[in-house]
């Protein structure tokens, strides 16, 4: 009787842990974060969407000559999820 409480007590512990391990990943996986997408499906990477600490986009880089590099950049509003700027340029020079 005696060792089925011991393992029923470590067997709570390890469950325990692995839900606060499981929290915390989750919670630093909401970190800003970069994707890289394929936006015309043709297997290519062709953009990258940035993402805040919330999970929103919040700004989107396209590559528009397929040469894969991207060379537009739209940011959009925090509240609205609309670009609110839209920049280009072929010299390769917006970050």
């Amino acid at each position: 009787m005696k060792k089925l409480a011991v393992w029923l007590v470590l067997l709570a512990v390890l469950l325990s842990v692995g839900i606060c391990m499981a929290a915390e990943s989750e919670h630093l996986s909401t970190k800003s974060k970069n994707m890289m997408v394929d936006r015309n499906n043709d297997g290519k990477i062709d953009g990258v969407d940035i993402y805040d600490e919330s999970g929103l986009v919040v700004k989107r880089g396209y590559d528009s000559n397929e040469n894969m590099r991207v060379d537009r950049w739209e940011t959009y509003d925090e509240n609205t999820g609309m670009p609110i700027v839209v920049a280009s340029d072929e010299e390769f020079l917006l970050q």
